[in-house]
């Protein structure tokens, strides 16, 4: 039925594309169990808009094993998009969730439902449909200073944004920001780690000597703390889903924008891509609607 719509054909499978999905996958789920772990921890502490969340959630051995699980889980990422693009690669990065569920079910002592699991069934279905239509191709992770420079201010100024009306909201505006803010921060996470991972091939000296590896660390940071903010203000069930969503739409747009990678546009392929990421998107909200992945969730409203 693809074929016929002219969807499917001509496409370009980059090289290695199974070994490029196992690290995805691999990543997601380290990921996922990361999530439970930090918000599991997170929400003990007090409402902080300061920097001395993360000073605090140092301390809990429990969080600290979900950062130890999220530099494992960048760390797979890091391989992946040293072979595959963001268009292909950043997308997976949606199951983490489908992985999260039996972790923060077995830690909450909660069942699974079939509802949950119908919730996890209609996510992978829309993740699969949009990656089976786009067929994302290699692109060229090199964009010029100038395309690089805007970019990197556009991303400061929508997580400034974000940062600023979260401060001044109610708890559940404050998670669906700071989440929107994690996710817009990680997603340009992903871009510089895709240029810095091909920088590589020029060896460690060379990488070192360029303006990737620093800015990487200092947009991982705000990322992270971003999460933590999101996860600090309670409601699980608007944060994890839109910093979910939110990284891997923002690294598909830097991906096909700036680094000239390609999904596939001819035929009906634009409106198969856009109703399977709108397929996965209504699935990741009705999974977090889970009260395996909510709990506990401490009531903050203003």
């Amino acid at each position: 039925m693809l074929v016929e719509l002219g969807v499917v054909h001509h496409h370009h499978l980059p090289p290695g594309l199974v070994s490029i999905v196992l690290l995805s996958l691999a990543s997601a789920a380290s990921y996922g169990c990361a999530a439970v772990l930090q918000h599991h921890e997170a929400i003990k502490e007090p409402p902080s808009v300061g920097g001395g969340l993360l000073g605090r959630l140092v301390r809990r051995p429990v969080w600290l094993l979900g950062s130890v699980l999220d530099g494992v889980g960048y760390f797979f990422q890091f391989l992946a998009l040293r072979r595959g693009s963001l268009a292909l690669v950043e997308p997976l990065l949606v199951l983490s969730l489908v992985f999260a569920l039996p972790v923060a079910a077995r830690l909450e002592h909660r069942h699974v439902s079939s509802s949950e699991v119908g919730a996890a069934i209609v996510t992978v279905a829309g993740l699969s449909l949009f990656q089976e239509v786009a067929r994302p191709a290699l692109g060229h992770p090199q964009a010029s200073a100038g395309g690089w420079l805007a970019l990197s201010a556009a991303i400061v100024v929508a997580c400034g944004v974000f940062a600023l009306l979260a401060r001044a909201g109610s708890p559940k505006r404050a998670a669906l920001l700071y989440a929107a803010g994690s996710g817009t921060a990680f997603g340009y996470v992903a871009a510089v780690t895709e240029r810095t991972g091909h920088l590589l091939d020029k060896g460690v000296l060379h990488v070192l000597v360029t303006w990737p590896p620093y800015v990487l660390v200092v947009a991982a940071v705000v990322a992270l703390s971003f999460t933590q903010q999101a996860f600090n203000a309670g409601v699980l069930r608007l944060s994890l889903p839109t910093l979910t969503v939110a990284q891997p739409l923002v690294a598909l747009a830097i991906g096909i924008g700036l680094f000239g990678e390609r999904v596939h546009s001819g035929g009906f392929a634009p409106v198969v891509e856009a109703l399977g990421l709108v397929v996965m998107t209504v699935g990741v909200y009705n999974l977090t609607r889970s009260p395996v992945l909510t709990a506990p969730e401490v009531a903050r409203d203003a």
